[in-house]
């Protein structure tokens, strides 16, 4: 029980909700999701056990994708069906190439302020709690990346689109844009996660069918291991009696590695492994490659910031 459950949220439950429902049907002491979906939204929601909760910190930035419908001609307060109509406008003149023209435009990298109906905070309080008092207050722009758009379909003021974006992006935010760019206004009327780096719809779980699962003894073989769910980060092999240096804290000197990635520079994060592939820590780089290069052997390299043996 300390792997990473991928698990399918249906449309109704909070992220928390669902949390709560894997702790009660696996007896865990300790679950936690990476990156939430709204109680409207559906699809992948990955849920760290018991110690994997230790990974959440490194697998909330993964890239996710979307299946998005987007209404035209209307805009609502919370950029979502959720919300209260604030304008309406005739969409019937918006032709299929304009929004293909406009959604191309969003590729790359954007600019895009969070909207007041979500929990990012100011001054420690969640903005959707301000705007539920009619409260407004300044929200910066955040850079982000949208690598694709594809356009799917669009039937009437409907447009169906999937997107891969950056972690952090607002989907109602960006069918908001897009509304506005075309001039006729828009929000998010259904989202459907499809994909949070490793963890796909077609791999996911419901939660009756986790429960299956851990009645006719098949679980573990549906969750997903630390080394899987990391292969992402580079790697650093070290000397095998190193590892037990590093499980009592220690940062890792010239000395202890074996291997490193071409290229890697301080603030990225890298994974640590032995001869038997586990991974034991992650680690930020001290240095850049050519920095590694001019140390002495005894000198630290890597800082630690997460042991995982």
């Amino acid at each position: 029980m300390n792997n990473i459950l991928n698990l399918y949220k249906p449309v109704g439950p909070s992220s928390f909700f669902m949390v709560q429902s894997v702790k009660k049907a696996l007896k865990v002491k300790k679950a936690g999701h990476i990156g939430t979906l709204d109680p409207k939204a559906e699809g992948v929601l990955p849920i760290c056990l018991d110690r994997s909760t230790r990974l959440i910190q490194f697998l909330v930035s993964l890239p996710k994708v979307y299946l998005a419908t987007m209404t035209l001609g209307v805009e609502t307060d919370t950029q979502d069906a959720t919300g209260q109509v604030v304008a309406t406008r005739d969409a019937s003149h918006i032709t299929e190439q304009a929004v293909k023209e406009v959604l191309a435009g969003f590729q790359g990298e954007q600019e895009q302020t969070p909207p007041m109906y979500s929990a990012k905070k100011k001054n420690g309080i969640p903005l959707y709690k301000l705007a539920r008092n009619g409260l407004k207050t300044e929200r910066k722009p955040v850079t982000l990346q949208i690598y694709f758009i594809d356009f799917l379909k669009k039937e009437d003021n409907r447009v169906i689109f999937r997107v891969k974006c950056s972690a952090g992006t607002y989907i109602r935010t960006l069918c908001h844009d897009v509304g506005q760019t075309l001039g006729c206004g828009a929000h998010m009327s259904q989202l459907v996660r499809e994909q949070v780096g490793h963890f796909d719809v077609q791999s996911s779980l419901t939660i009756e069918e986790l429960s299956q699962a851990r009645d006719n003894g098949t679980l573990a073989q549906k969750l997903l291991e630390t080394e899987t769910v990391l292969d992402f980060l580079p790697e650093i092999k070290v000397t095998p009696d190193y590892i037990a240096s590093i499980a009592h804290g220690k940062p890792l000197t010239k000395i202890a590695v074996m291997e490193t990635p071409e290229h890697f520079r301080p603030g990225t994060n890298l994974r640590v492994t032995g001869d038997d592939g586990r991974v034991a820590a992650i680690v930020e780089p001290v240095v850049d490659e050519e920095g590694f290069q001019k140390l002495d052997p005894r000198d630290t390299a890597f800082k630690l910031k997460r042991v995982l043996v």
